[in-house]
């Protein structure tokens, strides 16, 4: 059975790694050491010390009253501000050891000022309190019907549950169906091209539309996204950022691309680079400040 670690009983000596941690929280709390900020070693040094005393019966009552006072009642100092857990834990637990000199060898110990107890023990008794007040509910036990019942009602539900991929499945075979409904059955008829004026566009789309299309046909990007096809996976951690650095270049010879496009529509220069070339001929597209929605459609589209 397991409890809150809020609720762990202060009287109950840890006896494995999970009730030690759970007892070692409840003194943390009692202590007020919460908000300190312990380096690993400082912490490792309150730990050990701690499971030394819980080997020896100590609960986390019997060590808060022995860091309060000694054996014979004498009260102990109060910590000091600049004294770390770990150090005020060893000097206020050394007058428990029978003889105080050997405390540095972790030899015997005096018996705890408050004995513990195991936790079946405590949860026994708690249990047994509980029953006699009234409030103690033991969970009920099934028949052998009631376990076979189960066991059906368990197999019917897994039964009529699909399996994910199946439904995947299902999914996209109803998607295909709709858009084969969507088919028009005949032959294409031609459509005519728009005219001249229809495909106007604004400088600014057709220069953006030139830069991202030099960035979608880098030789790197290319070879990069073939790859990733061919073997069906996402890009690692270092593809990407060669990837992204790749689209940056790409995007960086696009701007030189653009000014040397614009220089030349000024200056009637006749040798272009290619990106130069691909932005010129993207920016004469543009005529002017009209937008239509299939001239932009058909502008994107040859990005491609």
């Amino acid at each position: 059975m397991r409890i809150a670690d809020q609720e762990w009983p202060s009287t109950v000596v840890p006896a494995d790694a999970r009730e030690r941690a759970q007892a070692t929280g409840v003194l943390v709390r009692r202590m007020g050491w919460v908000s300190e900020r312990l380096t690993r070693e400082e912490r490792d040094d309150v730990e050990r010390q701690l499971e030394f005393w819980y080997s020896n019966g100590y609960c986390p009552d019997a060590l808060l009253i022995a860091m309060s006072a000694l054996p014979d009642g004498t009260r102990q100092r109060p910590r000091r501000g600049s004294e770390k857990p770990g150090d005020f834990l060893r000097s206020r637990m050394k007058g428990w050891f029978v003889d105080e000199s050997a405390a540095a060898d972790l030899t015997e110990v005096r018996e705890p000022p408050r004995r513990g107890q195991t936790f079946e023990a405590w949860l026994a008794n708690r249990r047994k309190q509980a029953a006699d007040e009234g409030t103690y509910q033991r969970r009920s036990r099934l028949t052998d019907a009631g376990e076979r019942a189960r066991a059906d009602a368990r197999a019917i539900a897994s039964s009529r549950r699909k399996d994910p991929l199946a439904r995947v499945r299902e999914s996209e075979r109803r998607r295909a169906a709709a858009l084969e409904s969507l088919r028009v059955v005949g032959e294409a008829v031609e459509v005519p091209p728009p005219p001249a004026s229809a495909s106007a566009t604004p400088r600014m789309v057709a220069s953006f539309a030139g830069r991202q299309s030099l960035a979608a046909h880098s030789p790197q990007v290319l070879r990069i996204v073939e790859r990733l096809r061919a073997e069906k996976r996402g890009p690692s951690a270092a593809e990407l950022a060669v990837l992204r650095n790749a689209v940056r270049d790409a995007h960086h010879n696009a701007g030189l691309g653009t000014l040397e496009a614009a220089s030349a529509e000024v200056n009637d220069v006749e040798s272009l680079t290619p990106d130069g070339q691909r932005i010129k001929d993207f920016l004469a597209r543009a005529a002017d400040d009209r937008l239509p929605l299939d001239a932009t459609v058909r502008l994107l589209h040859s990005m491609r």
